[in-house]
């Protein structure tokens, strides 16, 4: 009996040597961790340390090992590595928060209402900036007229962009202001007239000359729409997100604000195509901290097709005649591509037609020669044709789309592209096939931030109002599996991070989404209703549903 006893005791001993003698700063348990690596391992706990993933495993094997600071029960919920947004405006975002609200307007008359509202309530503001509306949700779809504009602000600038940036309608006292003539051109863009007065309407590099006014703002001004930014993407689950076009001293800010410790977000920062900002980054070279990547170059080959600015072969099925706007010049382009291979530097081009979209995909294909690990992208890939597919895989081209633009483009996209074109738009699935991976992204303010959404519209291809029922165009639908990877690991990839991040792996960063909804496996009906209930940076918890 003493012998049986005291091997009880030696066993005893011998197990609580190793009870928790290793130190964590966060374990969190009793979860599904899907890890997204390829072995397709799911795990029920991790310990984080220093920011980084120490080791993941069972339940008590973890909680046993290691004595931790802090311990997250995730309540059986699914933890996913952190989302990142491949495409979206996280500064513009912000100080849009701090404007004119024009969303889900339903006429031009509730524009003008709202305006009048807002201009009252402000009236020292020196101009009147607003972004939002879409003449495609109003009853009558034709683009608004300035007269009455005009009549409300006879002397104070006025500047009302579309949803998607590409248009915008100002009054009189707005082109005043910047010395704009409306009869000139502009090349590139567009002024609108009518029976030969000019009817407020801006097309794309005719909205650009307003840029140094929608982007005037003070050091406060912009660090509240950054820190604002960062609290709206935390609570949808972002970890990281890829800003499509920021000048020289904003993405300084950001690196002030990240290494003051408040803005915790991770941000792959593009460079807008300024030759000022291009000869500054080629004396500085690329950037690469732990949460600020900048080796990437955001250049506009077109328009938008909601705005008929898309650069298309034919024309436009609902405006003969028109084919949409270049916004450069091929020469330009050529320019832009070598001093990115020279420099190192990822080149990221918005094309939205099928003639931009071949039209940098030539330019590419001159510069790089074939296929790379450069991991240039093409920025939305709308309309691509089918001979022109191919030609990512060619010369290694990462596609970044938006799935939302499908789902929120579909009601009116056909009438722009007619029966045959539309079969060419939002081909995500084929262009999944043809390079191997896609980088998904929501291109918010122009669409929602919600990464969710960004899954629903990629995999059940439909709106966050259920449009159309069956889902738009289901033979372009990604697998679960893949929206999930466009979201994480495809987008570290684009963005030169996958040794640190996009998959739940020991020794990355610990940057986890934790959900209330298994996305792999759930149902359409379950995955309408799926939430983030925690956002984990860096093994910190940034947001958590129960803590607000």
């Amino acid at each position: 009996m003493n012998r049986y006893l005291s091997l009880l005791c030696a066993l005893l001993l011998a197990a609580s040597c190793g009870y928790r003698d290793r130190d964590a700063d966060l374990v969190v348990h009793n979860g599904i961790i899907h890890a997204l690596d390829e072995s397709g391992a799911t795990y029920q706990a991790m310990a984080i340390k220093d920011g980084r993933i120490v080791e993941l495993g069972p339940e008590q094997q973890i909680r046993n090992r290691y004595a931790a600071k802090e311990y997250l029960d995730a309540a059986g919920q699914h933890v996913y590595p952190g989302f990142s947004d491949g495409h979206c405006h996280f500064y513009g975002y912000g100080l849009n928060k701090q404007k004119l609200d024009l969303s889900e307007t339903t006429s031009w008359e509730g524009v003008l209402e709202r305006v009048k509202v807002f201009g009252e309530a402000n009236p020292t503001l020196p101009w009147i900036l607003g972004r939002g509306w879409d003449q495609n949700d109003w009853p009558e779809k034709s683009y608004p007229d300035n007269a009455v504009l005009n009549t409300l602000f006879p002397d104070r600038p006025v500047l009302l962009q579309r949803i998607d940036g590409h248009a915008a309608v100002v009054n009189d006292a707005a082109l005043r202001a910047v010395g704009l003539d409306p009869g000139k051109a502009v090349e590139g863009g567009l002024m609108a007239h009518r029976d030969g007065r000019f009817t407020g309407l801006l097309i794309d590099n005719a909205v650009s000359v307003f840029q140094p006014i929608m982007e005037q703002a003070d050091e406060a001004t912009k660090r509240k729409a950054l820190l604002d930014a960062q609290a709206d993407c935390f609570t949808v689950g972002l970890t990281m997100v890829h800003d499509a076009g920021l000048d020289p001293g904003t993405i300084a800010l950001i690196r002030t604000l990240q290494e003051e410790g408040v803005l915790k977000m991770r941000v792959y920062a593009m460079v807008t195509d300024s030759t000022p900002y291009l000869e500054r980054f080629a004396t500085s070279g690329s950037l690469l901290t732990e949460r600020l990547t900048v080796r990437g170059v955001k250049v506009y080959a077109d328009g938008a097709l909601g705005s008929r600015g898309a650069l298309l072969k034919e024309p436009y099925s609902d405006q003969p005649g028109h084919h949409g706007l270049q916004l450069a010049s091929r020469e330009h382009f050529a320019k832009v591509a070598r001093w990115c291979k020279e420099h190192g530097f990822q080149m990221n081009t918005h094309c939205i037609g099928d003639s931009a979209n071949k039209l940098l995909l030539d330019v590419y294909g001159e510069v790089l020669g074939g296929t790379n690990d450069l991991r240039w992208r093409i920025e939305h890939a709308q309309v691509v044709s089918e001979a022109d597919r191919p030609r990512f895989a060619e010369y290694s081209i990462i596609p970044s789309v938006q799935p939302t633009h499908a789902t929120s483009d579909g009601p009116w996209a056909q009438d722009r592209l007619g029966d045959q074109r539309i079969q060419a738009a939002y081909a995500y699935e084929e262009l999944r096939k043809t390079m191997g991976m896609l980088a998904l992204g929501t291109d918010f303010p122009v669409e929602g931030i919600d990464p969710l959404q960004t899954f629903r519209s990629a995999v059940l291809r439909e709106s966050s109002n259920g449009w159309p029922a069956g889902g738009y165009h289901m033979e372009n639908a990604l697998s679960p599996a893949d929206a999930l990877r466009g979201m994480t690991i495809w987008n570290a990839i684009a963005a030169f991070r996958e040794t640190d991040l996009g998959t739940l792996e020991a020794d990355k960063l610990a940057d986890l989404t934790i959900v209330d909804a298994d996305l792999e496996k759930a149902s359409a009906e379950v995955l309408r209703k799926a939430r983030v209930t925690a956002t984990i940076v860096n093994g910190e918890v940034v947001w958590s549903s129960g803590s607000h």
